[in-house]
């Protein structure tokens, strides 16, 4: 895979997960990149769960117990450089 078809993927990840945090909310909501999503509230401690199954599902492999800090999970942009970046 070039790294222009990785970098391609690791956006559509984080294009996805965008995707299913505006699929929490009933009205439309703006996900930008670097937002905290737990102090906008785009994300609660109740999904905070359903949101690392989320990213371990397009990640494709389960995440090791020390990837899973709230600093590394505060934004998209804190999830691709932790996560979809690693991978």
């Amino acid at each position: 895979m070039s790294n222009t078809d990785t970098a391609v993927s690791e956006q559509t990840k984080r294009e996805q997960l965008r995707q299913w945090i505006q699929g929490l909310h009933d009205e439309p909501v703006e996900v930008p990149d670097d937002i905290d999503l737990i102090d906008s509230a785009l994300v609660t401690s109740l999904q905070f769960v359903s949101m690392v199954i989320e990213i371990e599902r397009l990640h494709g492999q389960r995440l090791e117990p020390g990837a899973i800090r709230i600093d590394t999970m505060r934004s998209l942009k804190a999830i691709d450089a932790a996560v979809f970046q690693g991978a």
